[in-house]
């Protein structure tokens, strides 16, 4: 495979609603709040007409890659229910290899019940379930060997068991070629687990994706350079979004590529703009395309995908992407 992303498995539910609603349920708008079961129904069944798609960071991300033409594969775990077919059906329509076997029973499938209000801001409300179950037999080393780069979320930190299943991950890779890549999550996420983070980034982790928060939590704005191989660090390469301004790529070489924006011709939900550069930048990456073509490809497909409800990828987004980025292939 080209790219293969282990992650959260989550059910993105999405729906419209308005600051008040958001106030009501005590949200922090433009935030992620962790719940539990009981009131991941209680919002389901206030929430009226949803969208449900297959979520998490990693698994849009992979989504976006695969949509664009990269051989790509999922693993995290869905439970054997009503929504975990609907992550099933939702991540494989996208051309993604997902066969992580279906936890039996409790705990339900994970969902993200994502807020939309008339401004594009997304508020979530996170219940984990079975996502949390996912462990180190779920990892078949010759995907990680035979795959071009391995993408780990984050938020596998959280929990001992998802930080096997990392090990496990970059064992597999250390004995071949493939490449280990990291995406950060957020900057509370960063916060909670900033040495191990920093432990990955010195032996493991060859390229790094995260947004300007994200990698100020983890070493400060002025030291982004120490995570780069010959500099303290290991990686390759290391992106740098900055939301409406852009992004910035680091290279071990010692170049730096300013990346601009593509302003999207309608914003409708922010959803999954990150996760939708990284796929784009992914995609160039496996194939061999210069950092700054690369970058340019994540701009352009995040910026199709915040003109939507919904992180998914849009219908056509290789044609639309190729009609802006020429390198493209």
């Amino acid at each position: 495979m080209d790219v293969l992303g282990i992650g959260n498995a989550i059910v993105d539910v999405l729906f419209r609603t308005d600051d008040d609603t958001i106030r009501a349920h005590e949200l922090p708008k433009g935030g992620m709040t962790l719940i539990d079961e009981a009131q991941a129904e209680k919002l389901y069944t206030e929430a009226g007409d949803t969208t449900e798609r297959s979520g998490g960071s990693v698994a849009n991300t992979i989504a976006v890659a695969a949509a664009l033409g990269a051989d790509a594969g999922y693993v995290g775990k869905v439970s054997d229910d009503r929504l975990g077919t609907s992550f099933t059906e939702s991540i494989r329509s996208h051309g993604v290899h997902f066969t992580t076997p279906a936890l039996s029973g409790s705990p339900a499938t994970a969902r993200c019940l994502v807020m939309v209000t008339a401004d594009g801001e997304r508020t979530m409300s996170t219940f984990l379930g079975a996502c949390t179950a996912l462990g180190p037999d779920d990892i078949e080393q010759d995907d990680v060997a035979g795959s071009k780069v391995s993408l780990i979320e984050g938020y596998l930190a959280d929990t001992e068991q998802a930080r096997a299943t990392i090990g496990k991950v970059v064992d597999a890779a250390s004995k071949s070629e493939a490449r280990v890549g990291l995406t950060l999550s957020d900057a509370g996420c960063v916060e909670r687990h900033r040495e191990y983070f920093r432990e990955l980034l010195r032996e493991n982790v060859e390229i790094l994706i995260a947004d300007e928060d994200e990698v100020a939590a983890l070493v400060g704005s002025d030291e982004i350079t120490s995570l780069l191989r010959g500099h303290g660090g290991n990686a390759e390469v290391v992106v740098v979004t900055h939301g409406p301004k852009g992004s910035t790529v680091y290279d071990a070489n010692g170049s730096v590529e300013e990346v601009g924006v593509r302003d999207a011709d309608e914003l409708v939900d922010t959803t999954g703009a990150g996760d939708a550069y990284a796929g784009g930048f992914l995609y160039g990456w496996t194939h061999g395309l210069d950092h700054a073509t690369s970058g340019r490809i994540g701009a352009v497909a995040a910026s199709h995908v915040v003109a939507q409800l919904g992180a998914q990828p849009p219908e056509k987004l290789r044609e639309k992407v190729a009609a802006e980025v020429p390198g493209l292939t």
